[in-house]
């Protein structure tokens, strides 16, 4: 079980379809954890204003706040029936959306959002809440989207960074929970010079470079199968010019899709990676986006 067990799993809730789905996740995700489940609601305070020189009636900035508590009611009045003995919690917090659940994160095991939030355009493949929580939160972030097959493997992408073994440690959580395979891919193009023979500018031997792949590979597996006896490992070394794209495809088969939020290589003042922020706009199911803790 997680260090982080003890924290709830966080919910944004906002009535869209997206966030519906998100709750449910989250819901099946604090039953597998043993813990309970935190509904959150970013509440945007309208501001008053003057008509003709009198003060806006108390009525008008009021409904918003009640909508939005019946909104939490509901919700977790479903929830009752559909995950009977799971505690929930329900907060309606004065913020934006995802800066209420960045603050949220610090004392959360997991947020979950869905991939389109309420009054999102049909042409945007993923909304900016979900976005932002992705890059800036202090634990896994979640992000639902409506494609997918839940009952599909957990893929998770690694490629020798720590945010990559961070995301293996995840996967392999995910998975155990679950009882499904767990499927490493390692998206390569071509890898250092150094970890090969002689190479020069007449010599790059691809099939030894996809020998030294599968080696890296495995060397970063290492260990992990022994924590988890009970999970079947594949390990799927890839040939890829487009790691992203590779990622992406892979999303079509899974029940979740695991990946650091920077791969090696990325810049240190980014938040989130190139492959990464990809996968939560563009994948077909799932994605966790894993962040190494950050004290700030």
């Amino acid at each position: 079980m997680s260090t982080l067990a003890a924290k709830p799993v966080v919910a944004g809730v906002d009535g869209s379809t997206d966030s519906r789905m998100a709750v449910d996740w989250a819901a099946r995700a604090a039953q597998r954890r043993h813990v309970g489940l935190r509904l959150v609601h970013g509440f945007v305070q309208p501001i008053p204003y003057a008509t003709f020189g009198y003060p806006a009636h108390e009525y008008e900035v009021e409904v918003p706040m009640k909508a939005a508590r019946a909104l939490l009611a509901e919700t977790a009045d479903r929830l009752d029936l559909a995950y009977p003995g799971l505690p929930v919690q329900r907060a309606v917090i004065g913020g934006g959306p995802a800066g209420v659940l960045v603050q949220e994160s610090h004392r959360a095991s997991l947020v979950v959002v869905g991939a389109r939030g309420e009054g999102g355009f049909g042409g945007l493949l993923t909304g900016s809440v979900a976005t932002q929580v992705a890059a800036h939160a202090h634990c896994p972030v979640v992000v639902v989207h409506r494609e997918g097959q839940p009952a599909g493997p957990v893929v998770v992408g690694v490629d020798g960074s720590p945010e990559s073994d961070a995301a293996l440690g995840f996967a392999f959580e995910e998975a155990a929970a679950r009882g499904v395979p767990l499927v490493a891919v390692y998206a390569w193009r071509a890898l250092p010079a150094g970890n090969l023979g002689p190479v020069t500018v007449w010599h790059y031997d691809p099939d030894e470079a996809a020998r030294e792949a599968a080696r890296l590979l495995a060397e970063q597996l290492a260990g992990w199968p022994a924590k988890y006896p009970d999970v079947r490992v594949e390990q799927r070394p890839v040939l890829s010019f487009n790691p992203t794209e590779t990622l992406v495809d892979e999303s079509r088969t899974a029940g979740l899709e695991v990946v650091g939020c920077r791969g090696r290589g990325g810049f240190a003042r980014l938040l989130l990676g190139s492959v990464s922020r990809g996968l939560v706009h563009h994948a077909h199911g799932t994605v966790a986006v894993i962040h190494p803790y950050r004290s700030s």
